[in-house]
């Protein structure tokens, strides 16, 4: 059972967490697996867009690696008008004080998404001032399961990793939790929650 008793910050995925992107990652792979071939005159198959830029990562070439994070960005952003809010989550965060959640408590999102998708996503939600710290994918060079961007969102803060918390919608993301020594749940916990809430309230 989630608590948030004693908790500092909570930080939330995007994708399939707060909201559904429209993206279609398969033709997106295939133009990022082009783009690598066409670079190094190698062959890296996009199935896990991550792997192949810690490719771009290993071989120190920052400006490759900022062509593959602004590809990234254009495709995200074509549908962004698209997107599906997880309604629960949205509702959620907008009432915090009926999940015994501590007032003074700080939102954040860690995603491997882009930053400008992250943003424009949480504003098109109507969420937007309420979260106060993002992480995209730019901002790391390591990306889940590493835990990297949960660690720097802990220095952020200064808080101990006990008073964090991370909800996102895969299986990697608890892994990612795990590796960073924080707790993490799938939004499944968080929609189940709001359910119960307006159950009692009907």
């Amino acid at each position: 059972m989630i608590s948030f008793k004693h908790k500092k910050v909570i930080v939330f995925d995007l994708d399939g967490t707060i909201v559904r992107l429209p993206v279609n990652w398969g033709h997106l792979k295939k133009l990022l697996t082009k783009r690598f071939k066409d670079v190094y005159n190698e062959t890296c198959e996009f199935v896990h867009i991550t792997a192949c830029l810690d490719q771009v990562v290993d071989k120190d070439d920052e400006a490759e690696l900022q062509n593959f994070f602004n590809m990234l960005e254009d495709y995200e952003m074509k549908t962004i008008n698209e997107n599906e809010n997880v309604k629960e989550t949205i509702f959620f965060i907008n009432n915090l004080n009926m999940f015994n959640v501590p007032n003074d408590i700080k939102l954040a999102v860690f995603s491997l998404n882009t930053r400008k998708t992250i943003i424009e996503s949480l504003k098109l939600a109507g969420i937007y001032e309420k979260i106060d710290y993002i992480v995209g994918r730019e901002d790391l060079r390591k990306w889940k399961p590493n835990p990297e961007g949960l660690l720097k969102i802990r220095d952020h803060y200064d808080v101990k990793k006990e008073e964090m918390i991370y909800i996102g919608d895969l299986e990697k993301d608890v892994i990612t939790g795990k590796n960073a020594g924080i707790e993490a749940y799938l939004i499944d916990e968080i929609i189940n929650l709001v359910n119960e809430k307006r159950l009692e309230t009907t």
